[in-house]
């Protein structure tokens, strides 16, 4: 047996025998139901997932360039090796330009953003490790504690939009 998008309907003109015909019933992928608000669906569609990510992808390359370009004034105030800040810059880059690419993906899927959302929160647990035991000066400690309070934040809300779409 096999399913189509057409429902058998029966129906009874006036002056005629039964005369059966077809009549297209609605998909699921045309309902509003199943968009990206389905559990199941493996992506998120909504405007407010890509505007998010892009958001991140600005953030993270501004604080990645800024790493990257004034790394030896960073590590003068905050007490970090200068190696690790520029380190810490580049790679912050390459992150940024994954989550542009993130966000232009359509529908976004949701298992990217749970990934980038467990990314960040090791890199929260990474940054409070550092900030207690790496050595740092008072506002290097302060900007890491910060800094790592506003990635929990952003994944937290990925994984919300992974959630609810």
């Amino acid at each position: 047996m096999t399913m189509t998008s057409e429902v058998m309907v029966i129906r009874r003109p006036r002056a005629h025998a039964r005369v059966m015909t077809t009549t297209p019933a609605a998909t699921p992928a045309a309902t509003p139901a199943a968009t990206a608000t389905s559990p199941r669906s493996p992506g998120v569609t909504a405007p407010r997932a890509r505007r998010f990510l892009l958001l991140d992808a600005w953030l993270t390359g501004a604080n990645g360039l800024l790493y990257a370009a004034g790394g030896d004034w960073i590590a003068g105030w905050s007490g970090a090796p200068a190696v690790l800040v520029h380190g810490l810059g580049a790679f912050l880059l390459l992150v940024a330009a994954a989550v542009a690419v993130l966000a232009t993906r359509r529908p976004v899927p949701r298992r990217w953003l749970v990934a980038l959302a467990g990314f960040n929160g090791v890199w929260v647990v990474a940054s409070l490790d550092y900030a207690v035991v790496g050595g740092l000066d008072a506002p290097g400690v302060a900007w890491t504690v910060v800094q790592a309070a506003v990635v929990a934040a952003f994944a937290a809300e990925q994984l919300r939009l992974a959630r609810r779409g």
